[in-house]
């Protein structure tokens, strides 16, 4: 009885031992496998510091003004890392508290001297540009020019202190 008692403790070991290591469950854990971050490209659209543009400018029948502004896409060495749609409105309209000058005619030309837009009156000029993707800041610069053409007929009817015509540029950048 003895040894059938030893025989059969044994054969519960090895029974054992052969059912567990066959359901054993094995893990490994390999940590800092891989790792990355993202972070913000850089979106810069500036005023580039050339705006010629000055309030109560006297002007006469007959004269022209002119005025410039720029626009850039990057601020010190940082440029702006995104390639970028502008859209550009200058604004026309009566002077705060005052009655416009209708005879005005106001052109806006590009850096090429390329018309981009005129407007008689009061209204406004839209007009797109554009920042391409490059590795160098970029700057655009735009001509307005306000001219009175002048006629003996009704010039009259537009002068004194209770006259004026504001100009007022906005631009607005989209990342492409």
């Amino acid at each position: 009885m003895k040894k059938a008692l030893v025989f059969l403790s044994l054969v519960m070991v090895v029974a054992v031992s052969i059912i567990s290591g066959t359901l054993a469950m094995y893990t490994t854990t390999v940590d800092g496998l891989a790792e990355g971050s993202v972070v913000a490209k850089e979106f810069i659209l500036l005023g580039n510091g050339t705006d010629a543009f000055a309030k109560n400018v006297k002007i006469a029948p007959a004269e022209t003004k002119t005025w410039e502004f720029s626009i850039k896409n990057f601020d010190g060495e940082i440029v702006s890392e995104t390639a970028m749609d502008l859209a550009l409105t200058v604004d026309v309209a009566a002077a705060e508290g005052k009655s416009a000058i209708d005879p005005l005619v106001v052109t806006v030309t590009d850096e090429n001297g390329n018309k981009v837009g005129t407007q008689t009156g009061v209204g406004t000029i839209s007009f797109a540009d554009e920042f391409i993707l490059a590795q160098e800041g970029q700057t655009h610069t735009y001509t307005v020019t306000i001219n009175w053409p002048g006629n003996d007929d009704s010039d009259i009817n537009f002068a004194g202190a209770d006259f004026g015509t504001a100009v007022n540029v906005n631009v607005t950048g989209t990342q492409k």
